[in-house]
């Protein structure tokens, strides 16, 4: 075992997303899973691939010292889609997502710092304009429809009314904005739990979707890998004081 300042390094273990490959164990007590599923950015900026598990479990055993604490390290590649779009009906739009990752140990939040749950990444998108109904190209389009009254284009959707021709006019299909954005990011946070000592301990790692949604016309989505969990077993000493949170 090695010792850096105040914190002795004990045993070690490593869990990837996937599925559970055991190695055997030495004086690390190391063992690691893998998964090659992987998101990508394709056309119109779609993702494609990433895992769809959302919980990550590891058993790790701790010694008969005082002071043990866990350094646990969710590590991820996020991607996060937002697509807005208005039109002549439609002059605002917004998309909300958001990738969050929280930790638990045998079942509880409870002593995990920084904070139970960290949002690695999040984005509020939203476009709007009053353009188009100021334009009489994209408001008062003629249609096939003959009519008399309002009422007689109500049909056709919301905006249609009864022109002086006859015919029903209303919003124009090709006035609209579209915007979308996709990105792909890395993230690492430590998470440091105190625990019990001599036990062993279930260490989950979850992640989920949070935000808002999208409102209509617009559309969100999210993805998830590759990443990997490890936990780390450490000895903090009398002389270190208590953990400090900033």
């Amino acid at each position: 075992m090695k010792k850096t300042g105040s914190i002795l390094t004990g045993m070690a273990l490593v869990l990837a997303f996937g599925s559970v490959a055991a190695m055997a164990q030495s004086s690390g007590n190391f063992s690691a899973t893998s998964t090659g599923a992987s998101c990508s950015i394709g056309d119109g900026g779609v993702f494609g691939g990433g895992t769809g598990t959302k919980i990550f479990s590891a058993n790790i055993s701790t010694s008969n010292a005082s002071g043990v604490t866990l350094d646990i390290r969710p590590s991820l590649v996020t991607g996060l889609f937002t697509d807005t779009k208005i039109s002549t009906t439609i002059p605002t739009a917004s998309a909300d997502i958001g990738i969050q990752v929280c930790v638990t140990v045998d079942g509880s939040s409870a002593g995990v710092m920084p904070a139970p749950c960290v949002i690695y990444d999040e984005r509020f998108q939203q476009i709007s304009s009053n353009l188009f109904s100021q334009l009489t190209e994209c408001t008062q389009a003629p249609t096939t429809t003959a009519c008399t009254v309002d009422a007689d284009c109500s049909v056709l959707g919301t905006g249609f009314v009864c022109g002086t021709g006859g015919v029903c006019v209303g919003p124009n299909p090709l006035c609209d904005f579209d915007l979308i954005l996709s990105t792909l990011s890395a993230h690492s946070v430590d998470f440091v739990v105190p625990v019990s000592k001599g036990k062993p301990h279930l260490v989950q790692a979850t992640w989920s979707v949070v935000g808002k949604g999208a409102t209509p016309s617009s559309n969100v989505a999210s993805c998830v890998g590759p990443g990997i969990v490890t936990v780390e077993q450490e000895k903090v000493f009398n002389n270190s004081g208590a953990l400090l949170q900033f």
